[in-house]
């Protein structure tokens, strides 16, 4: 499958943090042909591509299937929903979003209201989740009979091409990772079969409730025990406003991690894979004790995971319209999968 039609698929489908079945079957059609598929208790979607043998590395590549959204905490007798925050929304873009609530007997379409500004007395910034309403157009008992508290609300962000090979869409933190963990799964699977190299494991991830604390990948990888994780998510990338920031530019391929709990043989390897094969790659360097991303619950299950993450350049992170390059996705599977062999050399 084309790498444009895998992103389509799986961010026009819904699955906020806590909510992921419908991106979950999604993927797991997508990597039927992978490996064997299974979902842990905390529905992340584990595909064994190569099954791990004693003494032999086994490689874990993570990326989180969860997308941010909202969840409805209290439904007023006027019928509008009130809210809390499943990930860490964007409160700037709420206004005026457009949303699908989840039910049990169905999708119902929604807005986001609030205080209208001509009303509002003084100087109002922007207004907390708390402050927000959902109106599905219903009255108190029509909601109340159908929206069951708990219930996931995703946002729309409709699959955009745009120019010079760039796409816009909802969920692409992290759905555009997932795709480029898939692609590059593909790629050692096909080099190990027709090279006919030494064995490794490979063990694909996409992880369930990061947005939420990681814990999808926490214990996923507390069960698979891998050697070795390359964990792939988005990062920030070059808009007008950070220009002056260090962060990786959209376009110029992935960006390798450098960090405090990362693994720096890790990093070094993925730096010479990429200049081996002439991939353009990017440099990140992650401060402090943490990376924010499910590298921080990898590295730490069992006996600990050496780690190392390898992120796409993404602009307007955590909004309905977060946008991409669709050759840094290619780039960073070619890059993983380049890696690959080296641990066999």
């Amino acid at each position: 499958m084309q790498t444009i039609q895998m992103l389509r698929q799986l961010t026009q489908v819904d699955g906020v943090a806590g909510g992921e079945d419908r991106a979950l079957a999604v993927a797991q059609e997508i990597c039927e042909n992978l490996g064997e598929c299974s979902r842990t208790i905390q529905k992340s979607l584990v595909c064994q591509v190569m099954p791990p043998q004693e003494g032999r590395p086994h490689l874990l590549l993570d990326a989180h299937i969860d997308e941010i959204g909202l969840t409805v905490t209290h439904i007023e007798d006027n019928g509008f929903l009130r809210v809390g925050q499943a990930g860490g929304v964007d409160r700037r873009l709420l206004m005026a979003s457009q949303v699908v609530v989840h039910t049990a007997q169905g999708d119902l379409p929604g807005v986001v209201g609030s205080v209208p500004p001509h009303i509002q007395s003084g100087e109002k910034k922007n207004p907390t989740v708390d402050e927000i309403w959902i109106d599905v157009g219903m009255d108190g008992q029509q909601a109340k009979e159908k929206i069951d508290l708990g219930s996931k609300i995703s946002f729309v962000g409709p699959f955009t091409e745009m120019a010079g090979g760039l796409v816009s869409s909802k969920a692409f933190d992290d759905r555009c990772c997932c795709v480029a963990i898939i692609k590059a799964a593909e790629l050692i699977k096909n080099d190990w079969k027709e090279n006919h190299l030494e064995p490794i494991g490979l063990t694909v991830l996409l992880s369930a409730q990061e947005e939420t604390g990681g814990l999808g990948a926490r214990t996923a990888a507390f069960a698979l025990h891998p050697t070795q994780a390359i964990v792939v998510d988005v990062t920030f990338g070059t808009t007008p406003e950070i220009a002056d920031k260090h962060v990786p530019s959209v376009g110029k391929g992935p960006a390798i991690g450098m960090g405090a709990i990362l693994s720096r043989k890790m990093s070094k390897e993925l730096i010479a894979a990429a200049e081996e094969e002439k991939i353009p790659y990017q440099l990140e360097v992650m401060s402090g004790g943490h990376t924010g991303t499910n590298a921080d619950s990898i590295v730490v299950a069992q006996d600990g995971v050496e780690s190392c993450c390898v992120s796409i350049p993404l602009r307007y992170m955590h909004t309905p319209i977060e946008t991409i390059s669709v050759d840094d996705v290619d780039k960073t599977a070619q890059l993983i999968a380049a890696y690959a062999k080296r641990i066999v050399k």
